[in-house]
């Protein structure tokens, strides 16, 4: 190809990047209220099938047992014992650990988060390098009497539907996940042609082992580090506190890298203002923020790879990308699947690396006709 083909053929590819990119904007410019309809409903159907989702492979081990193991016939007998486990789990950890949790975090508000405030503001008001940006956002920065809250009912009203309708139907979507698994596979295998059928089948089982992986990992390494840091709280002399730290600590860990330093930034606060009480006095915080990370880095190179599996092992800056991306187009849904999608984008990569090499790679028969050819 010359020179002035590649041009003609560059400018001819921007050229339709550029009339697709204004069909966009002209088509959200057109049908933006009908589009947003859209995604409103299409969200609040995914939403509970995701958390549905989600919940059935955290069941999927016992109902493996159930099913291999213990040889119940029965699928719904399967499903029945395992929602009635799940629901008593539920029960007896709302009772305690859940009614504990809520207590600490009245008392934090109540009673530490005054200190806090207290604390920063004195911080603020006799640094020398700070005082005056405190002072400035104090000064244009304010929420008085007089801002009005304006309320809008139909929103709420909204709000308040897609919050019943996903309570409702998890349970409902769950069943039939369970249920029905087998026939759902198969029907959706009946879709692909032939001639790929055998490929979609072995992608399939390729990307549900890496979203079981996945999920089962997350659950088991976020129950881990609430244990682990309510411990190490425990042990730093932080008291009843401690539950509720950790807690938050294994909570935020679903979301890898970022959520466990988000989630550290109150114990590093409460640090601050009780430094007489805690283990290490003045340097409890960065005592903290040093434990905080090794932690990390045990989970994120030893535990998380044994326990998910290379599959769903992916680099750090692809994982923030795909929760930044699929958290801005789809929300909390985006949130919860933004890993398992990446992972199995991923898995059918490598899956389609492996299928070029083998075509590209000499079978017996040729590397036997070149062998003779040599002879």
């Amino acid at each position: 190809m010359s020179k002035k083909e590649k041009r003609l053929s560059l400018l001819i590819n921007m050229a339709i990047i550029v009339l697709g990119l204004l069909a966009l904007y002209l088509i959200r410019e057109v049908f933006g209220n009908a589009i947003s309809l859209f995604m409103s409903a299409f969200i609040a159907i995914v939403l509970p099938f995701s958390i549905a989702l989600f919940i059935s492979y955290l069941m999927a081990p016992v109902f493996k047992l159930l099913e291999k193991r213990m040889r119940v016939k029965y699928r719904v007998i399967n499903i029945v014992i395992v929602f009635s486990g799940t629901a008593i789990l539920m029960v007896l950890f709302l009772r305690f650990a859940g009614t504990l949790i809520y207590e600490q975090a009245v008392a934090f508000i109540e009673n530490d988060w005054p200190n806090v405030v207290r604390f920063i503001d004195d911080f603020f008001e006799e640094s020398p390098y700070f005082g005056s940006v405190y002072n400035w956002i104090q000064e244009n920065v304010r929420i008085t009497e007089s801002d009005k809250i304006t309320l809008d009912l139909l929103s709420i009203f909204q709000s308040i539907t897609t919050v019943i309708i996903t309570v409702v139907l998890i349970p409902v979507f769950l069943f039939f996940i369970l249920y029905e698994r087998t026939k759902i596979y198969e029907n959706i295998m009946i879709v692909f042609p032939k001639k790929v059928r055998g490929h979609a089948i072995e992608l399939t089982k390729r990307a549900n082992r890496v979203v079981e992986e996945y999920f089962n990992g997350r659950f088991i390494t976020m129950f881990v580090m609430a244990i682990f840091f309510t411990i190490i709280f425990f042990i730093l002399g932080f008291k009843e506190r401690s539950i509720l730290f950790g807690f938050m600590l294994g909570f935020f860990d679903i979301i890898p890298y970022v959520g466990p330093f988000i989630a550290i930034i109150l114990p590093v606060l409460y640090s601050l203002t009780n430094t007489d009480t805690l283990m290490f006095g003045q340097f409890a915080p960065l005592a903290i923020l040093i434990i905080n990370i090794v932690g990390q880095m045990i989970q994120n190179n030893v535990a998380q790879p044994l326990i998910m599996g290379r599959e769903t092992k992916i680099h750090p800056l692809l994982i923030l990308s795909a929760f930044v991306f699929f958290t801005y187009l789809f929300g909390i849904v985006g949130l919860i699947l933004a890993i398992p999608i990446t992972g199995t984008i991923k898995t059918s990569i490598i899956y389609l690396k492996e299928l070029y090499n083998e075509k590209i790679q000499l079978n017996q028969e040729e590397l036997k006709k070149i062998r003779e050819e040599e002879a």
